[in-house]
């Protein structure tokens, strides 16, 4: 930290997934209890072969602005049609796994806390993420930080995906300011470290980082910090070190 400039940091910018929620242990609890669900209601003989199915379709589909975490249709489609399973239909699992992954989902009093003390610094605060926009909503509406974002941007919604650096502009002119006054924290070195091609400054939270939650292409940045979480004791010591923040 030592060797690090300091800057007037006017905005700082958050990852959704695997950043701010643990997407890949909530994946898998939510398969978990779905596929518990359709073996007790007699649906499907083999939980475990459901659940292995469904996760193998999962990692293996992928196109623009789509949700691994809030499943899709076509997750669906391909796993009842490769278990040749007819009795109930891809969109009713698909509504079920919803609302038992949203159930699960609970507000995180690191990350309030930690939203808090920005907000304190007069620092804006933005989401950036790959994401389908019911995801987004729902996840939001669960854990109740809306009302901390200055500005939300969902992929889907301007149909551009990080590591594309139009999706850190929009960012930058939304909350008007400058790339080196802005912050990203994120999981991924791909997805969210190319911010640094405008010379956003890049933070890797590894808290619930995994290497098997990553579609991306593109090269691989390395971090200007690391943080094990968010949480406002991580978070007052890095800026406090880091920059005068605010106004």
């Amino acid at each position: 930290m030592d060797n690090i400039p300091r800057r007037l940091i006017k905005g700082c910018a958050f990852d959704l997934g695997n950043t701010l929620i643990n997407d890949q242990k909530l994946t898998a609890a939510s398969v978990k209890d779905l596929g518990q669900w359709l073996g007790r209601n007699s649906i499907i003989s083999s939980p475990n072969r459901f659940i292995q199915t469904y996760m193998q379709n999962n990692y293996q589909i992928n196109r623009p602005f789509i949700s691994h975490t809030f499943g899709e249709i076509d997750f669906f489609e391909k796993t009842l049609a490769e278990l040749s399973i007819s009795h109930i239909s891809a969109e009713e699992i698909l509504q079920k796994y919803r609302r038992i992954l949203t159930d699960k989902i609970q507000p995180d009093q690191d990350i309030i806390e930690t939203f808090q003390y920005l907000k304190a610094q007069k620092i804006q605060i933005a989401l950036i993420s790959n994401e389908s926009n019911c995801r987004v909503e729902a996840t939001l509406d669960k854990i109740g930080l809306q009302h901390f974002f200055d500005t939300i941007i969902v992929s889907e919604d301007i149909g551009v995906e990080k590591p594309d650096p139009r999706i850190f502009m929009e960012g930058l002119n939304r909350l008007n300011i400058a790339s080196d006054a802005m912050i990203m924290f994120g999981d991924n070195n791909i997805a969210d470290g190319a911010c640094k091609e405008l010379g956003i400054y890049f933070v890797l939270v590894t808290g619930f980082r995994s290497t098997k939650w990553v579609w991306e292409k593109g090269n691989s940045y390395q971090p200007d910090y690391v943080m094990p979480k968010i949480s406002r004791n991580e978070m007052e010591t890095f800026m406090t070190s880091f920059q005068v923040s605010g106004s």
